[in-house]
């Protein structure tokens, strides 16, 4: 279960109704992304951040697995991602944008 601020949203147009991002105060923090392939689920994490700026992705053995451990992880850095969210907004609204700018 996510913390109250936290909340699954669906962002890709599924067909299957899946939830697939993480969302906290409007800003996605965490994907889990099927392969087209059919080969399985993958999450990642840390998608507010740019891509160069330390994304992670993990394999997940199935859909549900991948929501356990997406929660499982929002829980463990809660307390950062909310104040990595904070700071992006602050940035944004002095207009320097997420890019270039360290977390």
């Amino acid at each position: 279960m996510l913390p109250p601020d936290f909340l699954w949203r669906s962002v890709a147009s599924r067909t299957d109704g899946k939830n697939d991002a993480v969302m906290c105060d409007g800003m996605q923090v965490l994907r889990l992304s099927e392969r087209i392939n059919g080969g399985g689920w993958f999450a990642t994490l840390n998608t507010h951040r740019p891509e160069s700026e330390q994304r992670t992705y993990r394999e997940c053995s199935s859909y549900e697995q991948g929501v356990i451990g997406a929660e499982m992880w929002v829980e463990r850095h809660k307390d950062r991602l909310r104040a990595e969210i904070d700071r992006l907004r602050l940035l944004r609204r002095r207009g320097a944008g997420a890019t270039g700018s360290r977390l």
